[in-house]
């Protein structure tokens, strides 16, 4: 499976557990929030069935290594690798700030429906209800 001269050079994307914000469904961007323990467990658990030796993400295998600049993203980091991190001999970019999460600006932190009754009461979205990909963020990306 994994395989640094295999011919077809594959991509594993992994998202971090989760947070106080995520269980919630709070935009969560630029904000550095621990992992909950629940999302410590997740993360753990998806480490010990897909990271390891004869596994589909075998570390001794691994050509590169990027990992966002957020704890949450560099915590994830440590416990998917928790038990390879001595095998891992990669270059490991442990701040890749291209990875980094979206900066949501004045939405940082609230739910989809505090921003829409804040939107309506500006007067913005009267024909439609607000949307991320087609209004984006009040000073954010």
């Amino acid at each position: 499976m994994s395989d640094k001269d295999a011919g077809t050079p594959r991509v594993y994307l992994a998202r971090h557990g989760e947070t106080e914000w995520t269980k919630n469904g709070r935009y969560t961007g630029i904000t550095e929030l621990e992992l909950t323990q629940t999302g410590e467990r997740q993360v753990l658990g998806s480490g010990k069935m897909l990271v390891g030796t004869g596994k589909l993400i075998e570390p001794s295998k691994l050509a590169k290594i990027w990992v966002s600049p957020r704890k949450r993203a560099q915590r994830t980091y440590d416990l998917l690798f928790e038990d390879s991190l001595d095998i891992v001999d990669v270059k490991t970019d442990l701040r890749c700030n291209l990875l980094a999460e979206w900066d949501y600006g004045a939405y940082e932190g609230m739910l989809t429906q505090e921003i829409r009754e804040q939107r309506k009461s500006q007067g913005l979205d009267q024909e439609r209800p607000w949307d991320i990909w087609k209004d984006g963020c009040e000073n954010g990306e």
